[in-house]
């Protein structure tokens, strides 16, 4: 039997137009290596998952893309446009939410937005609107120190729906919520996907919840991608949920 062929990622083919492209993607800090030669897509309109386990290489690959790391190598294309020091346009369409968000705790929900947006040029931004968006309506004048975290969490992807972007990237947003804050967020995202229309690339550790909402996902693991498809070409690789699948691809891995 081929040992090549059998450790070969079982890898499918996304949509072309897409809204982010990732190439070749490495980085290594001193001597460990974080990303491996990352190559996917994610296609414009729906919702992808990028899913792994926490060290996997999530949040790195997502601070490259907002820019805040250098890559060892490798490239990043947000909407077509290569990421480079003169491609600061790409990011008046580009939402990003990190993982706990922060606030200033002594200013309410409608303060901490206003004072974010004017750092915004030439944007006229409705704060009312996304916070009705985000279901923080009716507790827009309240401190956000007295918030659970269900309520900051939506607070943060609120924060992120400033720029009224087109594709908006999430961190672990259901992270540390109880199944009332998971399942509230993960009807946000779908709103945003669907009605809003916006393109939505989310991390997450919990395989098994996060495909219920995903269109499409992408599997990390120990800085490589595993997998890259269509929610429903995953499932035909004879598995019930993309656990069961992860669980697979590590087995695979580990027999190379």
């Amino acid at each position: 039997m081929n040992q090549e062929s059998e450790c070969r990622p079982i890898t499918g083919k996304l949509n072309q137009k897409a809204a982010l492209r990732i190439t070749n993607l490495c980085k290594t800090f001193g001597k460990k290596s974080v990303l491996k030669s990352l190559n996917f897509e994610v296609p414009k309109g729906g919702i992808t998952g990028f899913l792994g386990p926490n060290g996997a290489g999530k949040s790195t690959t997502i601070k490259i893309i907002a820019g805040l790391v250098a890559p060892t190598s490798g490239t990043v294309e947000i909407q077509g446009v290569l990421m480079n020091g003169t491609s600061s346009a790409v990011f008046q369409k580009l939402g990003i939410m990190f993982e706990a968000p922060a606030f200033y705790n002594y200013l309410t929900a409608r303060q901490n937005y206003a004072l974010l947006t004017r750092l915004q040029q030439n944007k006229v931004v409705d704060i009312d609107h996304i916070l009705k968006i985000v279901g923080l309506s009716g507790s827009a004048d309240i401190k956000v120190g007295e918030f659970s975290q269900g309520m900051r969490q939506r607070l943060g992807i609120g924060q992120a729906l400033l720029v009224q972007p087109e594709f908006l990237i999430l961190d672990e947003p259901t992270n540390a919520l109880d199944p009332l804050g998971r399942k509230e967020i993960k009807n946000l995202i779908q709103h945003l996907a669907q009605t809003e229309k916006m393109t939505i690339f989310i991390s997450s550790h919990l395989l098994s919840e996060i495909e219920q909402i995903c269109t499409h996902a992408v599997i990390i693991h120990e800085g490589k991608i595993l997998a890259a498809d269509a929610i429903d070409a995953l499932r035909e690789h004879g598995v019930q949920t993309l656990e069961d699948y992860f669980l697979k691809l590590i087995e695979k891995e580990n027999q190379c």
